[in-house]
Formats: C-alpha cells, sequence, structure tokens
C-alpha cells in the first residue's frame, strides 16, 4: 500500500493526525534510506511522550496493515490485472510489468484522492508531517533502526559505534544525510505536485518514470508515457472500484 492509503486509514483507525503521518514514515524512510525499515520488535520507552506514542502507533498500524493487504484480493487481483494489461499492451518501455506491484498501489492512492479531493488530502498530509515534525520523527527513527546498529561481533568498532559506544563521526554523518533527505522528501509531498501526480494516467506514468530511474532505467519517450497515461486512465473506474472494496475491508481491528 502506499503511503497517501497508509495515512488515511491509519488516521482513521487511531483517530490521529500525527499517528497517520507516522504510517506514512515507512515508506518515507526507505525513500531516504533504503536500510531504514521498521523494526520488527523495536525497543520502545515504557513512557514515550505522547506524540512519539502516536507515531509508534501509526508505524505499528502501517506493518499490520500491509500484512493482510498484500494477501488480500483487492490487492493480489489488481495487480495480476494491471501486470498483464502491461504485458498486452503496445508501450514499448522494458520491464513495465515487473512494476505492477508498486503501479497498482499508486492507483489506489489515485481513487482516494478521486473519492476524497486533492485540497482535503494535502491539507490532512500537511497536518500531519507538522505534528510529528522534529522530536518525534526522529526518536521514531532511532527506535526503528539508528539505536539498533551495533558493534560487530568482533568487539571492533563498526562504521555506527565508536569504541567508547558513542556514535562515530561516520555514523553521525549517516543520520545527518538521512535527515536531510527525508526533509527534502516531506517538503515535496507538503507542496502538492508531487501528490496531485496521482490523480490521472498521465501523472501516474510520470511518477513512475521516477521509480523506475531508481533503478537505473531510462525515462519514459513522450510516445511511451502517452501510452502508459491512457492505459492507467482506462483503470481508474476498476481502480475506484477497488478501494470501495479496500475501505470497506481493511480490519481496523488488528493493530
Amino acid at each position: 500500500m502506499n503511503f497517501l492509503l497508509h495515512r488515511h486509514l491509519a488516521a482513521r483507525d487511531l483517530g490521529s493526525v500525527a499517528a497517520g503521518a507516522g504510517a506514512m514514515l515507512p515508506d518515507l524512510w526507505r525513500m531516504a534510506d533504503r536500510r531504514v525499515r521498521p523494526a520488527r520488535a523495536a525497543d520502545r520507552p515504557a513512557a514515550p511522550p505522547s506524540r512519539l506514542a502516536e507515531v509508534l502507533a501509526g508505524i505499528d498500524h502501517h506493518v499490520a496493515l500491509d500484512r493482510w493487504f498484500h494477501a488480500a484480493p483487492v490487492f493480489v487481483e489488481g495487480e495480476r490485472r494491471l501486470a498483464a494489461a502491461l504485458r498486452g499492451a503496445s508501450i514499448g518501455a522494458p520491464r513495465l510489468p515487473l512494476f505492477a506491484h508498486v503501479l497498482w498501489e499508486m492507483c489506489l492512492d489515485g481513487a482516494l484522492l478521486r473519492r476524497t479531493g486533492l485540497a482535503p488530502v494535502l491539507d490532512a498530509l500537511r497536518a500531519g508531517l507538522a505534528a510529528i515534525d522534529g522530536a518525534p520523527s526522529e526518536a521514531a527513527a532511532s527506535l526503528h533502526h539508528f539505536d539498533r546498529r551495533a558493534p560487530s561481533p568482533a568487539g571492533a568498532p563498526s562504521d555506527a559505534l565508536s569504541s567508547a559506544g558513542a556514535p562515530s563521526p561516520a555514523a553521525l554523518a549517516d543520520r545527518a544525510a538521512f535527515e536531510a533527505r527525508l526533509r527534502r522528501i516531506c517538503d515535496d509531498l507538503a507542496r502538492g505536485p508531487w501528490v496531485a501526480g496521482y490523480q490521472d494516467g498521465a501523472g501516474l506514468a510520470q511518477r513512475l518514470a521516477g521509480v523506475r530511474s531508481r533503478f537505473g532505467m531510462l525515462p519514459f519517450t513522450p510516445e511511451q508515457h502517452d501510452r502508459l497515461a491512457a492505459l492507467l486512465d482506462g483503470l481508474a473506474g476498476p481502480a475506484d472500484d477497488a478501494l470501495d472494496d479496500l475501505l470497506r475491508t481493511a480490519p481496523p481491528g488488528a493493530y
């Protein structure tokens, strides 16, 4: 599930804009640094500050919801249909069916925008990011990733910790680079055009080109972009129906 739906469902189920933003963090972390992921059993403070507790609840919601979603017919069947459509289309771009997974998730975000409206989604997203900015977001990343990096088994200092147990200069620089990239991502999201791009086929094709670029793939030619955009516009109705099914069947009590 892509981050817009994660935000929407966590905010709905947990009654918190901060939890909604927290549910986006695993996706945003991965964009900033592919090594940073939710831990299976992150150490938690006994009584975390309330805002951090909301962020951690949102991250837990993300993990549990993804576990349900990736086995649910609304995803499995939608991904299968989209992969078949990409294989059968004369688009001319290499390896397109390999991206059916992420592209179907983005199609569902587009359905959410058509249902809810761009302005309300952006307002809620901006409010959530503002609520967790700074200490809550940084503490969550520490608990799930950065505090868990330990010295090597032989006892020699790793790139994460110095011999005294404090973060090494390399680890501090790594963390600073991560936070700078994450802030740029959040700022880009809050501006609006990135989110607006999920609304239609042309925007989805542009978003997919960005995903493919991370794997070293060339941009779409104008002709490839237009053919893919037309195919994706044709999937708006099925994506809207799938969103109805998802909103009705996602298990809010499982978190």
